[in-house]
This record gives structure tokens, C-alpha cells and sequence, in this order.
């Protein structure tokens, strides 16, 4: 046949082998995956931060447990790991070592026993919060004066029952009600950033203690020949920051200090920059708790 292309033996043979190829790389993607519940109640754990740890204990990826404590982190291959899951206001653990070989799909349940949150006298819990804040920048951000900052003094005369009433009323910060949680929903905070794509209100990034505890909206965009895995990834983090509420941080009285950034051009380098990743916009929140961790360092 003139024109015709003919394929022989050979041609056929070499793509059946690339798809068995292709096959192969995808049954290969290894997960570990779990939920986080209450030691005392079963009650499921939202908001936990649970880290892939290489074997010399390096973190490899991050996730954030949703509304039913269900999580999951893709391993970048075989090998020998650490799984490390942590709350406020909940004893750290770390599993292991867990051996993965090729096309391992893990599943673990971890149980976080809660700490008893216990006040030091006024005068010494003041003066240790102080110097946590200190040495985590705070001050020194405030007085550069890039973003709204409330202090320990202005969260206590605020006297409000939740995190997210403690954003009430704030310049640019408005509060929406997600879906999926509940009957009430999720209360969210929405900033009036620099991401017009959102038509400028979207959900900030947020930090809490210096460690990343939401993506929020503004995402890089990804290639169109982005592997599927990136996908998955990205839809398994939106659908995990649609869980997340910052009244799940803890009560009010937890809370040191607040940093809000609206517009990407404030956001300090250590929590991004300015980036298309912060174009929502970012609230740091400091724990009086994370004084602990600080002092460990």
C-alpha cells in the first residue's frame, strides 16, 4: 500500500514494552497512608501534621490529617522510613523504621495522647512567651510594620472564644463557611489579597509555630505534562485544607501572637516571599505551647 505506514514485528514489540513500562513505574508508586485519633476517645485527630522521615531523619514530605484524621504521603521510593505525627496540644510520635519495597502501599493507625495544657504563674508564663516571640522574629517584624500584628496584650483584651473570632473584624480578613464540616460547616478566613484570579478574596497560607499548617488557594501552576502523581498530590492537599479550620489550632488562650499578611509583596521571606504561592496572602499564628518545641532547638 503506497502512503501506508507499516508496522513490524519489531515496532510492536517496543511499545508493548514501553507501556508495560509505563505500567511498571506506576504500580511501583509506593504510599504510606493512616489516621490519627485520640488515645483516651478514638475521637479522630484533623489538622495533624504527619512527616515522612528518611532513616536519618531528614523530613521528606508533609501532610495534614483531615476533618476524620485520614491522611496520606506518597514515598519518593524503596527504602527505610520514619512516619513522625504531631498536633498542639498532643504528644509527639514517630513510627518505625518502616521498610518499603517496590508497590507498598502501608497503612498504620496512630493514637496521640493529649497533653494537659498547664498555665505557669502569670509573670513567668508572660516573660517565656515573650522571649519565644523574640527569638521566632516576631518583634522585629512588627516594628518593620509589613502586616498586621496582634500581640499576646491585644489577643487577651480581645477575650474571644475561637481562633477564628480573633480574626473577626481585622482589616481585609473576612470569615466564610466551608462544606463537608458538619452541620455548622468549617469556619475559614478568607484575606482580600493579591490574587485577583480568586477575585482577591481567597484562603491565606498558613503557619503555625514557624511549620506550614494550610496551603491555602493560590497554587503554581503545573505543566501540561505534569505526572499524574503531582495531581494527586495537589487534589490530596486542597482536599485536606478544605477540612482545616484554624478553631482546630486550639482555644484562644493557646494563642501568643499573629502575624497577617494580605499582599504577597508583605510576606517575609521565611514564609515565602513574595511568590505565586502566597498571592492569598499569609497568617503566621505562634502558640504559647510552641515555647516548648523553641526551646528544644
Amino acid at each position: 500500500m503506497t502512503g501506508a505506514r507499516r508496522y513490524t514485528i519489531p515496532h510492536v514489540a517496543l511499545a508493548t514494552a514501553l507501556l508495560l513500562s509505563v505500567a511498571a513505574q506506576a504500580a511501583s508508586a509506593q504510599r504510606v497512608r493512616g489516621r490519627l485519633l485520640e488515645l483516651a476517645s478514638d475521637e479522630p485527630i484533623p489538622a495533624g501534621i504527619v512527616t515522612l522521615l528518611s532513616a536519618s531523619g531528614a523530613a521528606i514530605v508533609t501532610g495534614v490529617s483531615d476533618r476524620e484524621g485520614y491522611w496520606v504521603l506518597e514515598v519518593p521510593g524503596p527504602g527505610s522510613y520514619y512516619v513522625a505525627a504531631a498536633r498542639i496540644g498532643y504528644q509527639r510520635w514517630v513510627s518505625g523504621p518502616v521498610a518499603l519495597q517496590a508497590g507498598d502501599d502501608w497503612n498504620s493507625l496512630f493514637r496521640l495522647r493529649r497533653l494537659p495544657v498547664m498555665l505557669e504563674p502569670v509573670v513567668v508564663s508572660a516573660r517565656a512567651t515573650r522571649q519565644y516571640l523574640d527569638r521566632a522574629g516576631f518583634y522585629q517584624r512588627q516594628v518593620a510594620n509589613f502586616g498586621h500584628f496582634m500581640s499576646p496584650e491585644d489577643i487577651e483584651k480581645r477575650r474571644a472564644t475561637t481562633v477564628t473570632d480573633l480574626l473577626t473584624g481585622l482589616p481585609g480578613v473576612t470569615l466564610a463557611v466551608m462544606q463537608g464540616g458538619g452541620s455548622v460547616g468549617v469556619r475559614a478566613v478568607e484575606l482580600r489579597g493579591s490574587n485577583l484570579s480568586h477575585g482577591g478574596v481567597c484562603r491565606p497560607r498558613v503557619f503555625v509555630d514557624g511549620l506550614m499548617y494550610a496551603r491555602g488557594d493560590s497554587r503554581p501552576r503545573r505543566r501540561d505534562d505534569a505526572l499524574d502523581v503531582e495531581a494527586r498530590l495537589d487534589d490530596l492537599a486542597q482536599r485536606a485544607d478544605q477540612a482545616v479550620s484554624l478553631d482546630d489550632i486550639g482555644h484562644p488562650s493557646t494563642i501568643a501572637a499573629i502575624e497577617i499578611y494580605r499582599s504577597a509583596t508583605q510576606v517575609p521571606v521565611q514564609f515565602g516571599g513574595a511568590s505565586v504561592e502566597t498571592l492569598c496572602g499569609v497568617i503566621v499564628i505562634w502558640t504559647r505551647t510552641g515555647r516548648l518545641t523553641a526551646d528544644r532547638r
